[in-house]
């Protein structure tokens, strides 16, 4: 199995023509760019840090900086040059590029907010696995089962899952649901993990107003709060209600909701408050 230490071989590569600098991994390192007289210092407590500080160093060199945008990151992620907004759309699973003549002292941040999202087993999407930004969150508990977890209940617009979680003050990167904690796969304790837990939704929730409906659920698995929160991020919270009301109208139609339902999951909707 290859070692996790050979990343360092990937934290920077350079375009054949010398004419880009990709940024791959975002990790405490130093790079000594020889052809072009350049250093880059990297700076970063990440992923205890959500983001990054690149110092460039040496001579003037004209080249274009790459740096990488997660696959999950979201609308947050943001470049600075010497305090400066880098203008660009930021395309997740690309590089967002930052082309300039670089003088020594020239520092590039890199903001990148985390969200709490799920990653769903193949053959069950019912499995899900906690992610927080690139940061696998794991659950302690020595149940033998798989725990049931509901995360929608206190979702924000943008369609983070987090507020539905509990810091644990002190212990960077930890939450709490449902009295079990979850934190980094990577600390490597030796507790009982779950690493999948079981989703599981039974009622329509907004903002922690329970509407009183069972969540139905289509025949391959997905439900109605799958299908309202698939439209994330919503830019107000009149926006989210537009979107309830449409799916409840969908669903009212094809049979998989009543209409006294589904004007009780709309009202709901309209009467919770949300995190941003």
């Amino acid at each position: 199995m290859e070692s996790a230490t050979k990343y360092q071989d990937s934290v920077y590569f350079k375009k054949a023509d010398g004419s880009a600098l990709y940024v791959n991994l975002y990790s405490p390192s130093t790079l000594t760019w020889a052809e072009k007289g350049v250093t880059v210092t990297q700076k970063t407590g990440y992923p205890r840090e959500q983001g990054t500080t690149l110092t460039i160093g040496g001579r003037r060199a004209a080249f274009e900086l790459r740096l990488r945008v997660p696959s999950w990151a979201g609308a947050g992620f943001r470049v600075t040059v010497n305090g400066r907004a880098v203008p660009g759309t930021p395309t997740p699973g690309s590089y967002f590029p930052v082309s300039r003549t670089w003088r020594a002292g020239d520092t590039v941040r890199v903001s990148i907010p985390f969200r709490l999202r799920v990653e769903k087993a193949l053959d069950d999407p019912s499995l899900q696995t906690l992610f927080y930004g690139p940061v696998n969150l794991v659950g302690r508990n020595a149940a033998t089962d798989y725990l049931p977890l509901g995360l929608y209940r206190n979702a924000g617009l943008s369609g983070d899952l987090l507020p539905t979680l509990t810091p644990v003050p002190g212990k960077p990167l930890h939450h709490t649901l449902d009295g079990t904690e979850f934190a980094p796969f990577s600390e490597g304790t030796e507790d009982p993990t779950h690493a999948y837990f079981r989703r599981s939704e039974p009622r329509v929730c907004f903002g922690t107003l329970d509407s009183g409906v069972v969540n139905p659920a289509k025949p391959d698995g997905t439900t109605l709060l799958d299908e309202i929160w698939s439209a994330a991020p919503f830019r107000s919270k009149g926006t989210l209600v537009s979107r309830v009301r449409a799916v409840v109208d969908t669903w009212v139609s094809a049979g998989l909701l009543t209409r006294a339902d589904g004007a009780k999951v709309v009202s709901t909707a309209g009467s919770a408050t949300y995190a941003a």
